[in-house]
């Protein structure tokens, strides 16, 4: 987890705030939200924060494929 956070950090220091981030949400990489949210089925607190954060940066992080992604960020929370 340690190195994520530090190239998170290093991005965020380097390009910003938006421009900082990467990763599934940002790309607008469906597939690969819907398979964490399958590995947070056991751990069902966690999967909501998963989704809680999913949503937050859907809303505020420059993201591809925003409907797609809300969509099943949603159906995950009414779960």
């Amino acid at each position: 987890m340690l190195p994520i956070l530090r190239q998170t950090l290093a991005n965020y220091a380097s390009f910003g705030g938006p421009n900082g981030f990467s990763g599934p949400i940002v790309r607008g990489d469906i597939d690969t939200v819907k398979r964490h949210l399958r590995a947070l089925e056991s751990t069902p607190v966690a999967r909501k924060v998963y989704a809680a954060l999913a949503q937050g940066a859907i809303e505020y992080l420059p993201t591809k494929n925003k409907t797609g992604l809300r969509h099943v960020i949603e159906r995950a929370l009414r779960r």
